[in-house]
């Protein structure tokens, strides 16, 4: 796995950084990703609505996308959150998205991650691959303690993600998120560095 950073972008002023393993690649949005990102989110519609905040009616929209990229560099900017893209290396085609959110400092050190992927990558292990990479940049380059994750109780698909890499199933929360425009119920993991190096090691 490579990661790099280098000079902002003089466009979106996002960072130009990238997350690379042997078949995806990960960085901040752009604004030339807009007409692929707005292709792959209209052919998932129907697979992704149900897990997911309620769409807006210009939520594919290259306005509404724009404004989009303007809140994630000013987050990435305070330190508040991370998002990227999720490129495959073969085609470089966008298939998915990766979320780092909510960052907390100070005593605390956590963040909780969101993501998506085009239904027709599913169970190749891409979204596996994905979630490594962002856990390393997580607890090496951002230095972060613990990870949260939720997803909603009937999410066999995430749910069996997140025990692959490491998490662990904390408990429930009664109506945590507000998905598709209903307040529904999750199940709450958690993953802290030392769990995540103790496994790597492992691994190693």
């Amino acid at each position: 796995m490579l990661w790099s950073q280098k000079k902002p972008s003089s466009v979106t002023m996002l960072p130009d950084i990238e997350l690379c393993s042997k078949r995806l690649l990960m960085r901040p949005a752009r604004s030339a990703d807009w007409p692929q990102w707005a292709s792959v989110r209209e052919k998932n519609r129907t697979y992704l609505k149900p897990y997911e905040p309620q769409w807006g009616a210009n939520a594919l929209e290259k306005d509404f996308f724009a404004r989009r990229l303007k809140r994630q560099a000013r987050e990435w900017d305070l330190g508040q959150a991370c998002a990227f893209v999720i490129l495959n290396r073969e085609n470089n085609l966008l298939i998915g998205g990766m979320n780092i959110n909510n960052i907390c400092r100070g005593a605390a050190q956590f963040a909780s991650l969101g993501y998506w992927i085009d239904e027709d990558h599913q169970g190749q292990g891409l979204m596996q691959e994905a979630m490594q990479l962002t856990l390393r940049y997580c607890f090496m380059d951002l230095n972060l303690h613990r990870i949260n994750c939720a997803c909603l109780t009937h999410n066999a698909r995430s749910k069996n993600l997140l025990t692959k890499a490491g998490f662990s199933e904390e408990g429930k929360a009664e109506k945590y998120l507000q998905i598709d425009g209903r307040w529904q119920d999750h199940l709450l993991f958690g993953l802290t560095r030392e769990a995540w190096l103790s496994r790597l090691n492992r691994v190693a």
